[in-house]
C-alpha cells in the first residue's frame, strides 16, 4: 500500500461553515469542514468553485477568509480544498474551541493567536 503524502499533518475535525464566495457573482451554503492542516482545510460543499476564488467561511461567530485551492467532484459533493489567509475570532465557547483546533492545525495563520483572543476578555 503506498503511504499518502501529504506536505503537513492533518487533523480531522466535524464542523460546519458557511461559504461564500467574494468578487465574483456570489455564491453560498452550508458546507462541512472535514479537516484541517497547517496550509488550511478541506470542505465538502454542493457546488464546484474555481481555483483562486476568494471565500469567506462563517463558523460560529467567526469568520475565515481564504482562497480555494483545488475543488474535486466526489459526488454528490465537492471536495474543496481552502488555504486560510485570515481569522477573525468570535467569543463564543465554540470559536473558542475553532481557536484551538486552529492553534494546533495552523499557527502561523493571522487572527488566532492566544493573546488576541484573550483581550476580548480583558
Amino acid at each position: 500500500m503506498e503511504k499518502e503524502r501529504r506536505q503537513s499533518e492533518r487533523f480531522r475535525v466535524h464542523f460546519e461553515a458557511k461559504v461564500t464566495t467574494l468578487g465574483k457573482p456570489t455564491q453560498s451554503s452550508w458546507g462541512r469542514v472535514s479537516d484541517l492542516s497547517k496550509s488550511g482545510m478541506s470542505v465538502a460543499l454542493p457546488f464546484q468553485l474555481a481555483q483562486g476564488d476568494q471565500v469567506q467561511l462563517d463558523m460560529a461567530d467567526s469568520i475565515l477568509f481564504g482562497h480555494v485551492i483545488y475543488s474535486k467532484s466526489e459526488v454528490p459533493l465537492y471536495r474543496t480544498g481552502i488555504e486560510v489567509e485570515r481569522v477573525l475570532l468570535g467569543s463564543t465557547d465554540l470559536s473558542m474551541l475553532l481557536q484551538r483546533t486552529l492553534q494546533e492545525s495552523m499557527p502561523e495563520t493571522p487572527g488566532i493567536e492566544m493573546e488576541a483572543a484573550e483581550a476580548h476578555f480583558d
